[in-house]
């Protein structure tokens, strides 16, 4: 073995005894294990029923610039929920925009951090609710932003906001991306009849796919019993999996936080509004649906598949 040859393996002994010191001593801080949530708590656990029950972990909504919070629902941060509901909100609006280059979603309470009641609410307290505003127009179509919940009557006008209209096009838009949503199941949308009729009117024009529009009236649903949610549509999500302390439906309605007569104060919005029930129809497998059903079809079809026995009391908000 030449000279230079011993000096190579020498120069390699020292070098793999440096690199073998160094790792020996290395700070043992700085080798931290990843410990990676379980995929329930990932999505936020909702536990209890939205009637009854409270949310940890949840996910905060934030704004942008295709998505706000009321400025009448501002105050008290209530904005939490469930990831899958939280980031279906977000797409729906950013859907939205993308379409509607000066659309802007406008969205009021969701849940606390934690969860729990909420003062002139019925539900929303295991993060798997949310009241969303409907978009409006003027009469030449240019958008208006809303700062706070708006009654549209049965002709689509707002009823206490002079010129504005209900908007079937953008609030479509919102409502088919979210029951269409990846991740997130929508349950309910609580809405008035006469703003569900216009919105799956509108869908059929526009040509909206059959499957679309049959989920969207199997999930859509006017309150009983008490005045319609005809200034804003409320959203609820099923129960994220995994979550065994998460109630899908809630048992029985719980006893009203406040002892007032049903009905609306004159002058308040429909969101005060008293106790709510509602009917839930399960929605239809859409598997063999064609795009040649019409309004009328899906409608009578999907009311009539929810019979009686199985029609299920819900509260609204």
């Amino acid at each position: 073995m030449t000279t230079a040859s011993r000096f190579m393996i020498l120069g390699a002994a020292i070098a793999l005894s440096l690199v073998t010191l160094r790792a020996g001593n290395a700070d043992p801080r700085r080798h931290v294990a990843v410990v990676r949530p379980a995929a329930s708590l990932r999505f936020g656990k909702s536990v209890g029923s939205p009637t009854e029950g409270k949310l940890m972990g949840g996910a905060h909504l934030e704004e942008a610039p295709y998505l706000r919070i009321l400025p009448s629902h501002a105050a008290g941060d209530v904005r939490w929920g469930v990831a899958p509901l939280v980031q279906a909100i977000d797409r729906a609006a950013r859907t939205v925009r993308a379409k509607y280059p000066e659309a802007v979603a406008s969205v009021g309470h969701l849940s606390r951090p934690g969860g729990g009641e909420i003062d002139r609410h019925r539900s929303h307290e295991s993060g798997r609710d949310a009241d969303i505003a409907f978009y409006a127009h003027n009469r030449k179509g240019k958008t208006l932003i809303p700062d706070a919940l708006t009654q549209f009557g049965e002709g689509g006008a707002a009823t206490h906001w002079k010129g504005a209209f209900f908007d079937e096009a953008k609030t479509w838009t919102f409502i088919q991306s979210l029951v269409s949503d990846p991740q997130a199941r929508v349950t309910h949308i609580f809405i008035a009849s006469h703003l569900r009729r216009r919105l799956l009117e509108y869908a059929e024009k526009a040509g909206a796919p059959a499957g679309a529009r049959i989920r969207a009236a199997s999930v859509m649903m006017q309150p009983t019993g008490s005045l319609p949610h005809d200034d804003h549509f409320h959203v609820r999500v099923s129960c994220p999996g995994g979550q065994k302390g998460c109630v899908e439906r809630p048992a029985a309605p719980k006893r009203a936080k406040h002892r007032k007569k049903p009905g609306r104060r004159r002058g308040a919005p429909a969101h005060f509004e008293a106790k709510r029930k509602d009917v839930h129809a399960h929605p239809k497998s859409m598997a063999e649906e064609t795009d040649e059903y019409n309004t009328k079809q899906i409608v009578q079809e999907v009311d009539d598949d929810a019979p009686a026995a199985a029609l299920t009391k819900v509260e609204g908000d």
